[in-house]
Protein backbone atom coordinates (compact mmCIF):
# COMPACT_ATOMS: atom_id res chain seq x y z
CA UNK A 1 0.00 0.00 0.00
CA UNK A 2 1.08 3.56 -0.64
CA UNK A 3 1.97 5.88 2.19
CA UNK A 4 -0.82 8.25 3.23
CA UNK A 5 0.33 11.52 4.77
CA UNK A 6 -1.71 14.07 6.70
CA UNK A 7 -0.41 17.61 7.22
CA UNK A 8 -1.94 20.68 8.80
CA UNK A 9 -3.21 23.34 6.45
CA UNK A 10 -4.66 25.83 8.97
CA UNK A 11 -6.72 25.65 12.16
CA UNK A 12 -8.40 22.23 12.20
CA UNK A 13 -8.03 21.81 8.42
CA UNK A 14 -5.68 19.04 7.25
CA UNK A 15 -4.54 17.85 3.83
CA UNK A 16 -4.55 14.11 3.18
CA UNK A 17 -2.24 12.93 0.40
CA UNK A 18 -2.19 9.49 -1.22
CA UNK A 19 -0.82 8.41 -4.63
CA UNK A 20 -0.66 12.00 -5.90
CA UNK A 21 -4.23 12.80 -4.80
CA UNK A 22 -5.17 15.38 -2.19
CA UNK A 23 -8.22 15.51 0.05
CA UNK A 24 -9.00 17.99 2.77
CA UNK A 25 -10.62 17.41 6.13
CA UNK A 26 -11.86 20.03 8.59
CA UNK A 27 -14.21 20.27 11.52
CA UNK A 28 -17.52 22.13 11.63
CA UNK A 29 -17.58 25.64 13.05
CA UNK A 30 -19.32 24.39 16.21
CA UNK A 31 -16.47 21.88 16.68
CA UNK A 32 -13.73 24.50 16.31
CA UNK A 33 -13.03 24.32 12.59
CA UNK A 34 -13.86 26.51 9.60
CA UNK A 35 -16.16 23.91 7.93
CA UNK A 36 -13.93 24.07 4.84
CA UNK A 37 -14.22 20.32 4.17
CA UNK A 38 -15.82 17.15 5.50
CA UNK A 39 -14.85 16.03 8.99
CA UNK A 40 -12.80 12.84 9.46
CA UNK A 41 -15.96 11.02 10.57
CA UNK A 42 -17.81 12.20 7.46
CA UNK A 43 -14.91 10.98 5.32
CA UNK A 44 -15.20 7.60 7.04
CA UNK A 45 -18.89 7.46 6.13
CA UNK A 46 -18.04 8.58 2.60
CA UNK A 47 -15.47 5.78 2.33
CA UNK A 48 -18.10 3.24 3.33
CA UNK A 49 -20.59 4.68 0.85
CA UNK A 50 -18.07 4.76 -1.99
CA UNK A 51 -16.98 1.17 -1.32
CA UNK A 52 -20.59 -0.08 -1.28
CA UNK A 53 -21.46 1.94 -4.41
CA UNK A 54 -18.45 0.72 -6.38
CA UNK A 55 -19.13 -2.92 -5.58
CA UNK A 56 -22.84 -2.58 -6.40
CA UNK A 57 -22.10 -0.74 -9.65
CA UNK A 58 -19.61 -3.44 -10.66
CA UNK A 59 -22.25 -6.13 -10.00
CA UNK A 60 -24.92 -4.25 -11.97
CA UNK A 61 -22.59 -3.57 -14.91
CA UNK A 62 -21.44 -7.21 -15.02
CA UNK A 63 -25.04 -8.50 -15.01
CA UNK A 64 -26.45 -6.00 -17.51
CA UNK A 65 -28.50 -3.86 -15.10
CA UNK A 66 -27.60 -0.60 -16.80
CA UNK A 67 -30.89 1.35 -16.75
CA UNK A 68 -29.51 4.01 -14.38
CA UNK A 69 -26.66 4.25 -11.92
CA UNK A 70 -26.07 3.05 -8.39
CA UNK A 71 -26.40 5.68 -5.66
CA UNK A 72 -25.75 5.58 -1.94
CA UNK A 73 -27.03 7.88 0.81
CA UNK A 74 -25.73 7.52 4.34
CA UNK A 75 -26.54 8.83 7.76
CA UNK A 76 -24.50 8.20 10.84
CA UNK A 77 -25.19 8.25 14.53
CA UNK A 78 -22.58 9.42 17.00
CA UNK A 79 -22.17 7.69 20.34
CA UNK A 80 -20.36 8.62 23.55
CA UNK A 81 -18.20 6.78 26.09
CA UNK A 82 -16.05 6.50 24.07
CA UNK A 83 -16.89 9.16 21.46
CA UNK A 84 -17.30 7.29 18.17
CA UNK A 85 -19.65 6.45 15.34
CA UNK A 86 -22.39 4.34 16.87
CA UNK A 87 -23.94 3.26 13.60
CA UNK A 88 -24.49 3.88 9.91
CA UNK A 89 -27.68 3.69 7.89
CA UNK A 90 -26.86 3.00 4.24
CA UNK A 91 -29.54 3.50 1.58
CA UNK A 92 -28.49 1.79 -1.66
CA UNK A 93 -30.31 2.84 -4.83
CA UNK A 94 -30.08 0.44 -7.75
CA UNK A 95 -30.68 0.88 -11.47
CA UNK A 96 -34.13 -0.03 -12.75
CA UNK A 97 -34.58 -3.65 -13.67
CA UNK A 98 -32.67 -5.38 -10.88
CA UNK A 99 -34.93 -8.34 -9.98
CA UNK A 100 -36.10 -8.66 -6.37
CA UNK A 101 -34.48 -12.09 -6.03
CA UNK A 102 -31.06 -10.55 -6.89
CA UNK A 103 -31.24 -7.78 -4.26
CA UNK A 104 -30.38 -10.09 -1.36
CA UNK A 105 -27.44 -11.47 -3.34
CA UNK A 106 -26.32 -7.91 -3.97
CA UNK A 107 -26.71 -7.03 -0.27
CA UNK A 108 -24.47 -9.92 0.76
CA UNK A 109 -21.93 -8.93 -1.87
CA UNK A 110 -21.71 -5.25 -0.88
CA UNK A 111 -21.43 -6.24 2.78
CA UNK A 112 -18.12 -7.84 1.74
CA UNK A 113 -16.63 -4.51 0.64
CA UNK A 114 -13.31 -3.90 2.42
CA UNK A 115 -14.50 -0.81 4.30
CA UNK A 116 -17.62 -2.58 5.61
CA UNK A 117 -15.56 -5.62 6.63
CA UNK A 118 -13.00 -3.37 8.34
CA UNK A 119 -15.71 -1.68 10.38
CA UNK A 120 -17.17 -5.07 11.36
CA UNK A 121 -13.72 -6.46 12.21
CA UNK A 122 -11.69 -3.54 13.58
CA UNK A 123 -8.00 -3.60 12.71
CA UNK A 124 -5.20 -3.26 15.18
CA UNK A 125 -4.00 0.35 15.33
CA UNK A 126 -0.48 1.13 16.54
CA UNK A 127 0.22 4.83 17.13
CA UNK A 128 3.93 5.67 17.20
CA UNK A 129 4.79 9.14 18.50
CA UNK A 130 8.05 10.69 17.33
Amino acid sequence: MDLITVTRKAGQEFTIRVRGHELTSDMSVKDGGADAAPSPVELLAGSLGACVAMMAQRYCDRHGYTDGDVGVSLTLELADSPKRVGGFVVDLELPDGVPEDKKEVLRRMVEKCPVHETLRNPPQIDIDIS
